[in-house]
């Protein structure tokens, strides 16, 4: 889930992980803000109520608490706002939809490009009408940006996204993306014998270079 609703929220791609105070980040790789707005509920009545009932029954159960809140986004009609943002000049992202490869294990350009980056890119999204995520595109990333006193690039670091940012109109938010430590280093063809993520938490297993 997103830790807060209308801020923008630094991501450290490298930690994998918030920057405080929502996590253990330390560099603002990516910023992300997201809003959202309550639609109403899918059921309605008495419907409504009997599906209160036994929410709270199973929260009782479970030994947790319950609040309308939780319920709202368990059982509500929801619309939401993703906008994704670079704290810094010349950092950003492009699009990759042409020399996208799907069925390939190595699905983009092994090497990031010098140029082309844009500042920004926003999801609008409900969920009661298709999302539409796709798996055929995906996205070059420049960050950690450091300019001369002319306003020249002269280090920054790269990434990759492979597919659309998946971002649920309830608040949640997930990415496969891969990150090189090395400044300059445009190469994004990933080692698998290598991982800054240490093995084990879900989510961090790569499979495709």
């Amino acid at each position: 889930m997103l830790p807060a609703e209308n801020q923008w929220l630094g991501y450290d791609f490298e930690v994998g992980d918030w920057i405080a105070p929502y996590g253990k980040g330390a560099t603002v790789d990516i910023r992300f803000r997201y809003r959202h707005e309550f639609s109403g509920y899918w059921l309605s009545g008495a419907k409504l109520e009997e599906e209160i009932v036994i929410n709270k029954e199973i929260a009782a159960r479970d030994k947790r608490g319950w609040t309308e809140e939780g319920f709202k986004l368990a059982a509500g009609k929801w619309a939401g706002d993703l906008e994704i943002s670079f704290p810094g000049p010349q950092e950003g992202l492009i699009e990759v939809v042409d020399r996208f490869l799907p069925y390939s294990q190595l699905k983009m350009p092994h090497e990031a490009p010098t140029e082309g980056y844009g500042p920004g890119w926003k999801y609008s999204v409900t969920n009661f009408s298709p999302m539409g995520w796709r798996d055929n595109a995906g996205f070059f990333l420049r960050t950690r940006v450091k300019l001369d006193e002319r306003g020249n690039l002269v280090s920054a670091h790269y990434a990759k996204v492979i597919g659309d940012f998946r971002f649920s109109p309830q608040g949640r938010l997930a990415f496969t993306y891969y990150f090189n430590p090395t400044p300059n280093d445009r190469n994004l063809e990933f080692d698998l014998d290598r991982n800054l993520f240490p093995k084990g938490p879900a989510g961090t297993e790569i499979r495709d270079p």
